[in-house]
């Protein structure tokens, strides 16, 4: 993409995805190949069995728990480097 000219891109992190294994690995590889661009990051998809209804539309049970996950992620990837992986993993 930086070869077309690509300065800038939307991704989106996914707190039903963040209860899989190896999830912040996963995060982690995902924002540093994004390094090099402009990213803006949306948060999505709710955890089947943290949503009112089993779907990843719904909205969550508790929303200061997806409040939570974003406001780590917001710690972990901010600015240009990645904060200490402490922060997300005492928040998740």
């Amino acid at each position: 993409m930086k070869r077309l000219g690509v300065k800038h891109l939307r991704t989106g992190l996914s707190w039903a995805d963040s209860f899989r294994p190896n999830a912040l690995e996963w995060f982690d590889r995902q924002m540093e190949a994004l390094a090099d661009f402009d990213v803006t990051v949306t948060f999505c998809f709710t955890p089947e069995h943290r949503g009112i209804a089993p779907h990843h539309t719904s909205p969550p049970q508790v929303k200061e728990e997806f409040a939570e996950f974003c406001g780590a992620m917001i710690r972990r990837y901010a600015g240009s480097t990645r904060a200490a992986p402490e922060l997300l993993e005492s928040a998740v």
